[in-house]
């Protein structure tokens, strides 16, 4: 038998808490569970001795657990059995868990405890690891599938493994030179299991000293989760459209229909259409205005307005000629009709506008007048009282220059997130309009570890939260008061130059851009009770 130099093999006995009978021989795990709702799952993290929650373990040795995905951590709720935390739409890759129990005494000696929980929806491609303490996961390497436990990122030979086969009883196994382990009903997610390393480093936390650490990591597979129906969009798929939802309709306004960067008479589309909410099949086809792309569609409960957006009209094959537009109309459901209104005091486009009480705000963008090489980025916004056209728009600054970005209301303020600055940078600021009192305010920066993340994403809000989504694929919210973003959602289809809508107690990603592909999959993410 090989030994790092380091590590033993575990041969650990079952109590782990010398000062807690009631946690003894139990570990950490993570479960997904589906959720009453197709499309909505629940997280759940636990301590128990099989991969089921214990109402007899106490949820204070849970307390202080971080549960993460893709380095976004999750915002928990304390349960009966388990702290949870809900998900919509598609599952990701992996979910981690870690807890440091902190430093232990049995029997004269001292010890510190720590657990890391894993659970994966499937197999997942083999990638170098470089965090630090034990981790179990499934891997698919060389056309097979296997378990690999991992200690500071290198194979942890020999390791201690106790498997837990749904309707059979346990077994222990280890680990091969390599680390590895074949498990039956692992990839399923009809078994779990945890692994166990003794490091003979010595150590302290604070004044506490210990003479070797304890690790323990789980890990369980998601296995399938009912999804949610998936309406389409009619053909063609757009993105950098304008979209809003109205009474039981949800409205889609041209858009731009090529290439990436390519641009002509031909690349967008001369649609205006809605989806019937109530069968999520139906789609209508609506008077036509100016085809436009980087145009922004809001409403105020009543009708459809319309700011903005970009117009080429250079033909196939010709020199870009880009012209952004001050147009500004209203769209009454009711007759089918457009009326123009006052226009904006300038052109824009890539801007985005929202409704916040009885005005309208129009924020963000740029002008273009031909090539985008001379675009001219806006640093002012603009205001409309739909209660007093007479008024005209009033102009404020903005204390920024950003286009790409995305506005949503919430909390009676206008919320500008992310976008990307005349230096052609993608931010992920966030600023904040009170209308209250007129100033400008920060609100947490967006998260996300793509480079990309904070370009070109969308936004919407409920009574209760704000929500936005970019190139991540990750649903993030934001509750008042809140000093950072949870991630609580995925979409199937990344994407961005999308728009993320409320639609009862659902969100709705439609359109928008994947990696050089326009989706046509409609993605519904459940997020009500």
């Amino acid at each position: 038998m090989r030994i790092h130099p380091l590590l033993g093999a575990a041969t650990l006995a079952c109590a782990l808490f010398a000062s807690s009978p009631t946690a003894l021989a139990h570990f950490l795990w993570l479960r997904v569970d589906p959720a009453p709702t197709p499309g909505k799952s629940t997280i759940r993290v636990f301590l128990a001795e099989q991969p089921e929650p214990d109402l007899d373990v106490s949820l204070e040795h849970v307390e202080g657990v971080r549960v993460a995905v893709g380095g976004h951590e999750l915002a928990l709720t304390e349960g009966m059995d388990s702290f949870d935390a809900w998900w919509a739409g598609a599952l990701p890759a992996a979910i981690d868990a870690r807890r440091d129990m902190g430093v232990r005494t049995r029997n004269g000696a001292s010890h510190r405890l720590l657990y890391t929980a894993r659970t994966q929806a499937g197999a997942q491609s083999w990638t170098p690891c470089s965090e630090a303490g034990l981790h179990a996961r499934y891997v698919e390497r060389d056309g097979s599938s296997f378990v690999e436990i991992l200690f500071d990122g290198k194979p942890a030979p020999n390791a201690r493994i106790k498997v837990y086969p749904r309707g059979a009883e346990p077994y222990e196994t280890r680990s091969d030179e390599r680390g590895c382990a074949t498990i039956d009903g692992i990839a399923d997610g009809s078994t779990g299991l945890w692994a166990t390393w003794i490091d003979a480093t010595p150590g302290s936390v604070g004044e506490q000293t210990y003479s070797e650490s304890r690790h323990y990591a789980s890990l369980t597979i998601c296995g399938s989760q009912p999804t949610a129906s998936h309406p389409q969009l009619p053909d063609p798929a757009v993105t950098s459209f304008g979209g809003a939802v109205l009474g039981d309709w949800m409205y889609v306004y041209s858009g731009h229909v090529g290439r990436m960067h390519r641009y002509d008479v031909d690349t967008t589309s001369k649609h205006f259409r809605r989806l019937n909410l109530n069968d999520m099949t139906t789609w209508e086809d609506l008077p036509m205005a100016r085809d436009l792309q980087g145009v922004a569609l809001v409403s105020d409960g009543e009708h459809l307005y319309r700011t903005g957006g970009m117009s080429a009209v250079n033909p196939r094959g010709e020199r870009q000629d880009l012209r952004s537009v001050a147009e500004f109309a209203r769209f009454d459901p009711a007759s089918r009709t457009w009326t123009d209104l006052a226009p904006m005091p300038g052109p824009r486009s890539t801007h985005d506008a929202i409704v916040v009480g009885r005005t309208l705000y129009v924020v963000g963008g740029w002008v273009l007048a031909g090539s985008d090489d001379d675009a001219e980025y806006c640093d002012t916004a603009f205001a409309f009282d739909l209660d007093a056209p007479e008024r005209g728009w009033r102009t404020f600054a903005q204390p920024f220059q950003r286009r790409a970005l995305a506005l949503a209301a919430f909390d009676g303020k206008v919320f500008a997130l992310g976008g990307l600055d005349s230096d052609e940078t993608v931010v992920r600021r966030v600023d904040v309009f009170d209308p209250a009192t007129q100033a400008w305010s920060l609100a947490p920066e967006l998260p996300g570890l793509d480079r990309v993340e904070g370009f070109a994403p969308s936004a919407c809000s409920t009574a209760d939260a704000l929500y936005y989504s970019g190139m991540s694929g990750f649903l993030f919210r934001l509750d008042p008061g809140a000093s950072k973003w949870s991630v609580v959602g995925g979409l199937h289809e990344p994407r961005l130059s999308h728009r993320l809508l409320a639609a009862r107690e659902t969100l709705l990603a439609v359109g928008g851009n994947a990696k050089g592909e326009l989706p046509t999959r409609i993605e519904v993410l459940p997020i009500g009770k």
